[in-house]
């Protein structure tokens, strides 16, 4: 049976949402980061799995393993899901160790869905840039209520959503989807909300 798009409307089904597209967290992010750091040890290069996900780990460092998850078989699936994708979209990503910034860029119809994530390892320098993105945001509006899920978070308008925890600030961007793009009934911020509650409750568990 097809999989249907979801849809926040109401504090419950954002709920049920989040269960479902969290499910099977943990099992498969770090076995993705795992291969993706052997090959490229190996090869110095980036190294492409067979979903679409790549990694430059030339230097032997990379994103931690929560940052990691946005590239995670569990998130390609989030994605797959909120869009109504026939298959698991294909992805590409870059680790930049001087802004300790990861990115997943996710193909949704021939269009750019782009997850990223500044992975502070203190809560003081991830507040501060978390805060910095947010006063970016044109006509930013905080996420209130169950919807939070209980962590400090915004919405645009125009189709970004960000979440901070543990000092690491989520940034799920769908503003170069066009319309076309978006499951039936959408706007792009509840698309990203989508994908990023999924990323957040992967956090959580």
């Amino acid at each position: 049976m097809k999989t249907r798009p979801v849809r926040f409307a109401t504090a419950t089904t954002a709920v049920l949402a989040i269960g479902m597209l969290a499910g099977g967290c943990g099992s498969q992010h770090a076995e993705d980061a795992s291969a993706s750091s052997h090959s490229g040890a190996q090869s110095g290069k980036a190294h492409e799995h067979h979903a679409g996900m790549t990694m430059d780990m030339s230097d032997m460092n990379g994103p931690s393993e929560p940052a990691a998850m946005i590239c995670s078989h569990e998130t390609r699936d989030a994605v797959r899901r909120t869009f109504d994708l026939t298959s698991a979209p294909r992805s590409s990503d870059r680790w930049d160790k001087q802004q300790m910034l990861y990115a997943c860029w996710y193909d949704v119809h021939g269009s750019r869905l782009t997850l990223s994530v500044y992975d502070a390892m203190d809560a003081e320098s991830g507040r501060r840039w978390f805060d910095r993105l947010r006063s970016q945001l044109t006509g930013a509006h905080r996420i209130r209520g169950v919807q939070g899920l209980g962590f400090p978070s915004y919405q645009s308008a125009r189709g970004q959503v960000i979440f901070l925890k543990d000092g690491k600030t989520l940034d799920v961007d769908a503003r170069r989807l066009p319309a076309s793009a978006l499951p039936k009934g959408f706007t792009r911020t509840e698309a990203a909300y989508g994908v990023a509650s999924a990323v957040v409750a992967c956090w959580t568990e």
